[in-house]
């Protein structure tokens, strides 16, 4: 039984979705309060509703394009919690948004964090762990280590590597904008089969001709409320 304080949560959080996120306008995070025995870190629905979302999987290298924070997380939240219901390695890389926020979100949708995060089920952390694990922005060594991280995922009995991160960080540095459509282009060429990738664009933030290079090196690209497939090519260069 949902209580009416979460009712109204719930219903404040999703009214706040813009237009190009209803395809996931089921996502109910306190629906998702029940016990699960298979993945004890979720709690769930026997039948949670499909989302959007739930058409992305394994292989999967998309762009995701978004005008604001909670279109945002209305997509991929659920996308996320898809990974943890297929036993897969969970990453979130935050940049817009903290990490205590993004941690936040999973709880209220029903994950019990401690034991998600405690397993390796579950990670958040920021561009510094991530794309800036070097010090500086490196494409060929952040691809090195996503094929790294993928057979550790693998290794350590998970079903695969489903990784998502808010792309704005490189906004800050004009050296890691200039090579950002050069990576996602090699990513694309290098893509492993147990790896889910979805990259977030602020398109309020991103200049038009990054947005156009970066979509057009996905084979996977979510905008305005749909999905569409293609064979990724590689972009030109930004600068």
């Amino acid at each position: 039984m949902i209580s009416m304080s979460d009712f109204l949560a719930w219903k404040s959080y999703s009214v706040c979705v813009s237009a190009a996120a209803r395809g996931n306008a089921r996502y109910q995070p306190s629906a998702l309060r029940t016990t699960s025995n298979q993945h004890p870190e979720i709690a769930m629905s026997a039948q949670p509703a499909p989302t959007l979302s739930e058409e992305l999987r394994l292989g999967d290298h998309a762009a995701f394009f978004f005008r604001e924070n909670a279109e945002r997380l209305a997509f991929v939240i659920p996308y996320m919690l898809n990974g943890l219901r297929n036993s897969e390695r969970c990453v979130y890389i935050a940049d817009e948004n903290t990490v205590p926020h993004i941690l936040a979100e999973f709880r209220w949708a029903g994950v019990d964090v401690g034991q998600a995060t405690g397993r390796g089920a579950l990670s958040v952390v920021t561009k510094h762990d991530a794309y800036l694990r070097h010090g500086i922005f490196e494409p060929e060594r952040m691809i090195a280590d996503l094929d790294r991280d993928v057979r550790l995922a693998l290794q350590s009995g998970f079903s695969g590597l489903r990784v998502t991160g808010e792309m704005s960080w490189a906004l800050d540095l004009p050296f890691a904008l200039s090579r950002l459509c050069e990576y996602e282009g090699e990513l694309g060429c290098h893509w492993p089969d147990r790896l889910a990738g979805l990259c977030q664009y602020n398109e309020t933030r991103f200049p038009a001709h990054v947005i156009e290079n970066v979509a057009a090196s996905h084979s996977v690209v979510v905008r305005d409320g749909k999905i569409t497939r293609r064979q990724p090519r590689q972009p030109a260069d930004v600068t």
